[in-house]
């Protein structure tokens, strides 16, 4: 008797574990894919709209700049995927080609993606969390989100790793087009704080707050520690039209025994005097070190070095509006309000400081771009 009991549990296990490979097979099959191109996505120069990789700098940088620029400008920070869809559902499936996560920063936000949508109705920006799977392929769900045809879809991809393909799947019943924008880009050129470090999840980055506030595509050229105002990257922003440039440098120009003060000055003031020759009237907006002269700190040396070269950026700066360079704009730290709970580290903002710098940008912008 016992052993019949146990052929017919084994039995009806077996016949549960086939319906329930089935039902994920025909989920599987009743799903249709779309492979996002490179040149589909948004956020990225113009010299880049037909290459079809996930990085942010052209080709022809490659034997120009140093490796280092090179390597961080193959990460995807700052791009992102608009779409409209029908769908309650959707999945994106990508792989990624470095680490998943470093030890001050999450998996969420070094290698994960992240939903926002635009609901034209009341023109507010709506979020979606994801169930999501970190394995050789990263997967993310999105479900029960509704059917939200009165709006647009933006994706934000991994903030510090190389992604090497990605697709988004809906139901085969639902529609998915992907859609671009042709407005004036913001251009950020900075640091590993442009580029991200250390929020937890891509579209709590400062820039893509900032992207959401305004209908400009943000272009982020952050690359970390290596944000130095170096002339090749002068040369792909300037080759870029753009509705304002913003120079966010001086946390990778600190004063040491390989850059004086009088270098520094120079870096800052040929940056801003190229970008004048090359775009005699786009805005041009100078940022000194988000952390520089914030109270509460315990570490000195720290704060000092980070208020030495920004005081030479306001140097720089006065230098610049005594010349009669015109239309360039400084945004101080008091502005940005970092305070010691705005930050992971030493200097990288967490999701807190992270919304006090957009929002600091945002204020200043408006003003600029009416």
């Amino acid at each position: 008797m016992s052993l019949n009991f146990s052929i017919l549990k084994e039995t009806i296990f077996s016949l549960l574990f086939f319906i329930c490979l089935q039902t994920i097979v025909f989920a599987q099959d009743n799903y249709s894919y779309r492979k996002v191109e490179g040149s589909q996505l948004s956020g990225r120069l113009s010299a880049m709209q037909n290459v079809n990789n996930f990085g942010r700098l052209p080709a022809q940088l490659k034997g120009s700049v140093r490796e280092a620029v090179w390597n961080l400008g193959e990460y995807s920070a700052g791009l992102y995927i608009d779409f409209k869809t029908n769908s309650d559902t959707i999945v994106v499936k990508y792989k990624v080609k470095s680490v998943l996560n470093m030890p001050h920063m999450p998996t969420t936000g070094v290698s994960g993606v992240d939903l926002y949508f635009h609901n034209e109705q009341n023109k507010r920006w709506e979020w979606a969390f994801g169930r999501y799977q970190f394995k050789d392929t990263i997967q993310y769900t999105f479900s029960n989100i509704g059917h939200n045809t009165n709006g647009t879809y933006r994706l934000y991809l991994p903030l510090y790793n190389i992604v090497d393909f990605l697709e988004i799947g809906t139901p085969k019943s639902n529609t998915l087009d992907i859609v671009t924008d042709n407005v004036k880009p913001i251009v950020i050129y900075g640091t590993s704080i442009a580029q991200g470090a250390c929020t937890s999840r891509p579209g709590l980055g400062w820039t893509s707050i900032l992207g959401r506030d305004f209908s400009n595509e943000v272009i982020n050229l952050g690359f970390s520690g290596n944000g130095r105002l170096e002339q090749p990257i002068l040369d792909v922003i300037a080759a870029q039209e753009a509705a304002v440039y913003i120079l966010d440098c001086i946390p990778n120009l600190s004063i040491t025994k390989e850059r004086s003060a009088e270098q520094l000055d120079s870096l800052i003031l040929h940056a801003v005097e190229f970008l004048r020759s090359k775009r005699p009237h786009t805005p041009i907006v100078l940022t000194e070190h988000s952390s520089a002269f914030t109270e509460g700190f315990l570490n000195k040396a720290t704060m000092e070095e980070y208020g030495t070269s920004t005081k030479v950026g306001q140097e720089a700066f006065k230098k610049l509006k005594k010349l009669g360079v015109k239309n360039i704009y400084w945004l101080n730290r008091d502005d940005i309000g970092l305070d010691v709970n705005s930050t992971v580290d030493y200097a990288h903002p967490n999701d807190i400081g992270m919304m006090k710098l957009a929002k600091a940008y945002e204020k200043l912008l408006k003003k600029i771009l009416k």
